[in-house]
Formats: C-alpha cells, structure tokens, sequence
C-alpha cells in the first residue's frame, strides 16, 4: 500500500494572500448626475445668464472630486446633450431634468452655442487629458446623427466647427470620416452636415485652413464620398456648393484636381524625356494634355519647366559648375519647341520668367546661369522684349530680385541700346 509522501513546508512563516486590483464598474449615470448638480447650482447661480452660469460650473468642476479622467465621454456628452448618449432616437438627453444648460438646449446660432465651446476650452486647458474623450463624443454624436431633428443637426455642426476653429484638439480625421458611413450619405443627412460645417468654419477661418483641416481628416480627395452614389459627378458637386454659397469650395476643389492632373502630366512628360523621347511625341503628350484635362497654360508653365530641368544629368558630382550650365543650355535647345507653343502671350512669358528665376534662385548650381537662359528664349522668340523690361521694372519675383537685376543689368542694356538703334534708323529712313 502507497502512502502520499507530504511536501515539506517552512514552519512559523506566515503566508500572505497577494492583494488584487479590484476593478470598479464604470457607472456613467451617477457622474452624470452628479455632474448635473454642479450644473444646476450654476445656472441658479447664474441667475439666468449662460455665460455667468458657465462660470459657476467651471468653478464647481474645479472643487469636485469626479472622475474625469475615466468619464471624459460622459462629461462631454452632458455638455452637448444635457444627459448620457443612447444607441437610439429615444436617448438623446435626459427630458425631465429641465437644465437646458448643453449645446442642444442652446440656440442655433454661433453666438449662442460659442459659450459652451470656451467652456469646453477652458475645463481642457486644466485637464488636457479631456481631449480624447471630446474626440470620442464628437465621433458618437455624428454617428448617430440621423437621429437628432433638423435643429439639432445644425447645432452639432455649428459647434464641431467651432471646436476645430478654436482648436480644442480632437483629430479632424477620427471625427469627419464618422460622416461616411452609406446609410447617412444615401439619405443626405452627411452632405447637410459638412454644408452646415463648411459655412460655419469659413466664417471665421479662410479657405486655406478648411483645406488644411479636409487634407488632415483624409478628406480632400474624398469630396464626391458626400453625395449619393448616382450624383457623384464633379457638375452635381459644382452646382451643388455654389447654390449652397460655397463658391469658395468649388474653386478649392477645381485646384485640387487641376494639381493633381498637372502631377499627372509632370510625370508623364518627364519620364518621356528622360527616356530620351521624341521632341514632337512630347509636345503631343503636352498638348493633348492640357485639352483633356482643361489645364491652364499659366499652371503648365512651370510643369514644363522642372520637367526639363529634373531631367538634366547631374549625377557625377564630380562634374564642374561649367559642365552643369552646359548640359542645362543643351536640353533647353532640345526642348525649346515646348515653350514656342505653349507660350503665347506677354502674361505667360512673364509667368515662365518668374518660375525660371524662383527655379535659379533654389538651385545655386545655376544661379548665374538666368541671364543666359533668358537670351536663350528671346532669341527664341519665346520671351519678348517688352516682357523682360516689364520683368526688371515691376514684374520680378522678389526671391533673390536684385541678384538676377543685377545679372540681367548688361543683358538689358544691350535690348534698350538696340531699340534705340532701331528708332533712329527708323528716323532717318
């Protein structure tokens, strides 16, 4: 018969049970209502005055002892909404708490909703960390947007422009792309939304900082995603956003795609000259180009000119300034009958000596290389006299302007002493 052999053991050692982590349930509803006691203390405080009322809560935030941290969402979601978000219609704020001290609650103007945004301001300049949890409200909200009224659609966006106008934080591309999902695009609930937000941004910020905020949220080459499937053309887009005023839309997106088939035709041309193709394939590919695609001539100039340019040998470094200027003049030769057709009239000749200079100016390797650059496409007929006195008088770029004057000084000597020759010639016949 087997006996079990006890193991041995220390005697008089007391063994200790190793403490756990107790976890805490979330329990959103009694920060939200305690957070509602601060609110409602305030607004009576406030003696019915949004601003002062907003004061108070600061003020009643900051001798709390809430959780912030682990309820950011549920603070931000108060303050839009008066109560906790749901997951459908019928959770979109507590009704019988008779606050009315959130966004929804507020007015649909910018004045009257641009309170609560300071106010978000400044809980998050004391408590940083709140940003995540604004960007996750911001997300939630316009995820369930179709299930707010027709009001409180415009106060979310009038107020998630405002958040970004102000820079509160939260990343515009966790928050825009919330819009497209296919059932809020069909029912055109997502294009009302960034029409609303588009008008509110650009009354205080310019074009160029709503281009910004599209190119940052992944946006601005997903303009057309906004609208139902069988309108997705760039004529509806047109009509569309200049009927809604935003004609400033309409031409930040005719510049987005024009750039992008410049970039188009920028590659096409250079890897066709630096794979030694023909002069006369080249200028087809250009001109079909600009037909095609309705570029302008004034932005296909100085496509042209860095496509030449980028494809210049440079790649012994041991090769003189001289060596440079040479294979540089030589493959403008080559390439002249471009710019002989495409450069018309005095505005582009000034335009295509301008992008020459800025071009100089950046590469220091043919810095002095402008003013026989410059003779090279006047006796080319492709830069006219009177566009390059334009040019010195009024009409230069101001990067490096007195170095190229300067330059240029003999070479425009030489054009006035002939014209002057040329009058008195005149006269004596």
């Amino acid at each position: 018969m087997s006996t079990k052999e006890e193991k041995p053991s220390l005697g008089g050692v007391r063994i200790r049970q190793r403490k756990r982590n107790i976890n805490v349930p979330l329990d959103p509803a009694s920060f939200a209502e305690s957070l509602l006691d601060i609110f409602t203390a305030a607004k009576e405080a406030g003696d019915g005055n949004v601003d002062s009322a907003l004061e108070h809560a600061l003020a009643g935030i900051d001798q709390s002892d809430l959780d912030y941290n682990r309820y950011g969402e549920t603070f931000f979601e108060v303050v839009f909404t008066g109560w906790i978000l749901g997951t459908s219609s019928n959770d979109k704020g507590r009704e019988d708490d008779g606050l009315n001290l959130n966004i929804l609650a507020s007015g649909g103007t910018r004045e009257e909703i641009i309170p609560y945004v300071r106010f978000m301001q400044m809980i998050m300049r004391k408590k940083p960390f709140l940003v995540k949890g604004l960007e996750a409200t911001l997300c939630k909200l316009l995820r369930q947007l179709e299930f707010f009224d027709d009001a409180g659609k415009a106060k979310l966006a009038i107020s998630t422009a405002l958040v970004f106008n102000m820079k509160l934080g939260p990343l515009p591309e966790q928050v825009m792309q919330s819009l497209l999902d296919d059932a809020k695009v069909n029912k055109g609930t997502s294009l009302e939304f960034l029409t609303q937000f588009c008008k509110e941004f650009l009354s205080k910020d310019p074009i160029e900082e709503l281009d910004m905020l599209f190119k940052r949220a992944r946006l601005d080459n997903k303009m057309l995603a906004f609208f139902p499937q069988q309108k997705r053309s760039i004529d509806h887009f047109n009509t569309y956003f200049t009927e809604s005023g935003l004609v400033q839309l309409v031409e930040l997106n005719k510049k987005r795609f024009s750039d992008a088939n410049l970039n188009l035709l920028e590659n096409e041309l250079k890897t066709h000259i630096k794979e030694e193709g023909s002069v006369k394939e080249g200028l087809e590919i250009t001109t079909t180009k600009i037909e095609e695609l309705k570029l302008d001539v004034m932005d296909v100039l100085p496509v042209m000119w860095r496509s030449i340019m980028d494809s210049v040998q440079r790649s012994n470094k041991s090769s003189t300034q001289q060596q440079t200027h040479q294979a540089v003049i030589k493959l403008l030769r080559t390439w002249i009958k471009l710019f002989q057709t495409h450069c018309a009239t005095s505005r582009q000749e000034l335009k295509l000596m301008n992008t020459i200079q800025e071009y100089c100016y950046q590469d220091t390797a043919i810095l002095k290389l402008f003013p026989q650059i410059i003779k090279l496409f006047y006796d080319a007929d492709v830069i006219a006299e009177d566009t390059i006195l334009i040019w010195q008088k009024q009409g230069s770029s101001p990067k490096g302007r007195q170095v190229f004057l300067r330059d240029m000084e003999p070479f425009i000597k030489w054009l006035q002493e002939a014209s002057e020759e040329e009058e008195s010639s005149d006269d004596e016949e």
